[in-house]
């Protein structure tokens, strides 16, 4: 669900009965809280509207043409897990609305016994608790020291990236980084300075990335991001860009003179749209021949480096290719 929202809340109603839906929609419209409702009456319909992040709440009925009972809600939280769902259902089917609820839906509300604020309630409440689960979650999902996404964090947001790009048929860019030499900094400094050096390389990604890009810390020294519908083309753009954005880091932090970070690149194409488990695989393989080759007189020549240079001057401002 959208954080803080302001304007109407966007209700998906997915059922396929017309009377239904019109019992429905009469029910929302009748509250003075402000409701933008989409219609569609299959979950196929539905799961590009999820995609594009068309809806802040879903209500689904559990007997569609195309799906039918749990399997319509697996389904559609596989497709936005972010995306309350509360479930519309018949008596005879209560034992697997509950089996929903128990599975991670947020409420089930009978047909037939909609009557008052019935409805009203339900959503509000759906709504309510969702954003408070939203604030825990987005905890869960954060590294305390950088401020960046952790492994987890990560993985959720760019598997849905990537999935849209595929429906779009757009590509993209994951960039996967590797502090070098960190133990040498923390056993000669201090773990103090070793956290300090992670932050810098934290703070460079994001001065060089867009804010629609995906920026993470996996764990230790290794770092990730997904440039979003940037093209490979760019790619040497794109990491000149970050290495500029560091060198102006270093130059601002005492003791980091020495800092360096091998990066591994991997493009995504979505005719034959790789995992994003392959895309790490591949970025991974070329950070350590990177590493190996010990090509660190570029880093150490950043000033006398047009395309590093230049990319100094612009890592606050321009988006990645």
């Amino acid at each position: 669900m959208r954080d803080g929202v302001d304007g109407p809340i966007r209700i998906l109603l997915i059922e396929d009965n017309p009377d239904d839906r019109i019992v429905v929609e009469r029910s929302l419209r009748s509250d003075v809280q402000s409701y933008f409702i989409t219609a569609s009456d299959c979950v196929a319909e539905s799961l590009p509207l999820l995609d594009e992040r068309m809806a802040d709440l879903t209500l689904l009925d559990l007997g569609l043409p195309d799906s039918t009972g749990l399997e319509s809600f697996h389904r559609l939280r596989a497709q936005a897990p972010d995306v309350p769902i509360i479930i519309l259902t018949g008596e005879a089917d209560q034992g697997t609305a509950r089996e929903a609820v128990r599975n991670g839906a947020q409420d089930y509300l009978i047909k037939g016994q909609l009557e008052g604020n019935l409805l009203l309630h339900a959503v509000h409440y759906a709504a309510q608790r969702h954003a408070l689960h939203q604030e825990l979650e987005e905890l869960s999902l954060r590294d305390p020291l950088t401020g960046l996404y952790n492994r987890r964090g990560f993985w959720l947001l760019a598997e849905q990236s990537l999935r849209l790009a595929k429906r779009n048929g757009r590509e993209s860019v994951l960039l996967l980084a590797d502090v070098d030499r960190l133990k040498t900094i923390n056993d000669a400094h201090g773990h103090l300075a070793g956290d300090q050096a992670l932050c810098l390389v934290a703070r460079a990604f994001v001065a060089a990335m867009r804010e629609s890009d995906i920026i993470a810390r996996l764990a230790g020294d290794e770092f990730v991001a997904l440039a979003v519908e940037a093209h490979p083309p760019g790619i040497p753009s794109l990491i000149g860009r970050f290495r500029g954005c560091l060198h102006d880091q270093r130059r601002t932090t005492e003791g980091t003179a020495d800092l360096t970070v091998s990066i591994g690149s991997a493009p995504f194409d979505p005719t034959s749209s790789p995992t994003l488990e392959e895309l790490m695989d591949a970025a991974d393989k070329a950070m350590y021949v990177e590493k190996r080759s010990g090509s660190r007189m570029e880093q150490a020549r950043l000033s006398d480096d047009p395309e590093i240079g230049g990319a100094r001057e612009r890592c606050a401002s321009e988006a990645p290719p």
